[in-house]
């Protein structure tokens, strides 16, 4: 999922850790799954020898979902139970090793988690976004019901599925609505059907039939966990245009996250709960109400402070620093939240997010100087393929210097290497992130005499 707040031209970039490249294979009983990293040819092998699906999650080094979810939610000892049923792999979309998966299996939404069928790696679940142990647990059973007993019923939805991934949308959006129709009211695929088919009709251009569907679907949720998913990305259809409609969903949307911002505990992951924060925001900031978003920014930023206080180890605190950055942007307040990343980056010396996400708070506090030397640290960790987030940051920081020919040719050069990598896509985010990031620096340029 995307950061949609005024502070997300500064902080596009900033996410999860990168893991370690080695391969991991289980050698003794497990209490929980371990992941194969990168190897979708491994996996397949072992998959097929043992008669097993396989669930992937496809993450991205600068994705806050994405680490959050695998510091909290794949890491659960719920998870034991189902250790030795599924093949697990995780796939690194920024890794150059995974640009052969990303061909066959296109990824527009972080985190996005599959099962698939070990024989010929057809799809039978795909799920876009973060989720919790509860409806991961739902997606795993669904999942395997539907690989011993065949498709059976799913056909519909498995072919809505491919259609997405061949950037049919519109077409995609249609095949959704017909199978929820077909699903009953507790499947554990229902919130994710609709999520999908948000998506869909928001890639197709039709945001606000997206804001519509997710307010009509809605009411028929009744866990929280289901609802944020759907409030999110309702609301980020609501964000794309100012009309009286869009303006009263926007409203209502926000009505909805403030009553579940009150669910319990155990009911949202740290990362859900954080992100209706996020959507509350977003909400007042368009409305114009300084007063109730400076309110919001105070409650966010203390439920972030305990969330650091109480994390269990160095991932787990670090998995919400992005929200960090966003709600000390809000607060106009970079200095509160530079201890707290700075502890991360000690923490997590190899990870390049810490030093990026430090240089975007040096930034904001108008210590260049600082921003640029974190900044370069973070370049010099992050892997060639993965530099182009990083190097969007660096070049607004070059620009606040007045150094915009070094900040243009350095996205020039990215920009050409990526398109000499092998098997790149145009529309690979990193590339996205660079062509994004170099049109600004262009558009700073005083106009030719």
């Amino acid at each position: 999922m995307t950061m949609r707040l005024a502070a997300a031209a500064l902080l596009l970039l900033w996410g999860c850790a990168t893991p370690s490249a080695t391969t991991q294979r289980a050698t003794a009983p497990r209490t929980r799954p371990v992941f194969l990293e990168d190897d979708w040819e491994g996996a397949l092998r072992e998959a097929k020898e043992g008669r097993r699906p396989i669930f992937v999650e496809a993450w991205a080094p600068w994705c806050q979902s994405c680490r959050s979810l695998r510091a909290t939610v794949l890491t659960s000892p719920a998870l034991g139970e189902w250790a030795d049923r599924f093949v697990w792999l995780t796939m690194n979309t920024d890794a150059e090793s995974s640009l052969p998966f990303l061909q066959r299996y296109p990824v527009d939404t972080w985190p996005t988690l599959w099962v698939l069928e070990p024989e010929h790696g057809a799809v039978i679940t795909r799920s876009l976004g973060a989720v919790s142990v509860p409806q991961l647990l739902g997606l795993l059973a669904q999942a395997e019901r539907t690989f011993q007993q065949g498709h059976g019923g799913t056909e519909v939805l498995a072919r809505a599925d491919g259609l997405a991934l061949q950037g049919r949308h519109a077409e995609a959006a249609q095949g959704y609505q017909q199978a929820l129709a077909g699903l009953a009211a507790e499947d554990a695929r229902r919130a994710g059907t609709v999520v999908s088919w948000l998506k869909s009709l928001s890639a197709s251009g039709s945001a606000e039939e997206c804001m519509r569907v997710a307010g009509r679907e809605l009411p028929g949720l009744a866990r929280a966990d289901d609802r944020t998913r759907l409030l999110y990305v309702g609301m980020g259809c609501a964000l794309d245009a100012d009309t009286e409609e869009t303006r009263a969903m926007r409203e209502r949307f926000a009505e909805e996250a403030l009553r579940d911002l009150d669910a319990p505990e155990e009911a949202l992951s740290p990362l859900q709960r954080s992100s209706l924060f996020e959507l509350s925001c977003e909400a007042y900031e368009m409305a114009g109400d300084t007063e109730g978003l400076r309110g919001m920014t105070e409650r966010w930023w203390t439920f972030l402070e305990a969330q650091a206080r109480h994390a269990r180890d160095a991932e787990e605190r670090a998995a919400l620093d992005s929200h960090r950055v966003m709600a000390a942007a809000l607060r106009n307040k970079p200095d509160e939240a530079l201890p707290l990343l700075e502890r991360s980056a000690r923490e997590l010396p190899g990870d390049y997010n810490p030093p990026a996400r430090l240089a975007t708070l040096y930034a904001m506090a108008g210590r260049h100087e600082e921003a640029l030397a974190s900044s370069e640290r973070a370049l010099a960790l992050a892997p060639r393929i993965a530099r182009g987030t990083v190097l969007a940051g660096h070049a607004r920081i070059l620009l606040a210097q007045g150094a915009r020919a070094r900040a243009e040719r350095l996205l020039t050069e990215a920009l050409g290497e990526l398109d000499a990598t092998p098997g790149m896509s145009r529309e690979h985010l990193q590339r996205r992130a660079l062509e994004h990031a170099l049109a600004r620096v262009r558009a700073s340029s005083p106009a030719p005499q």
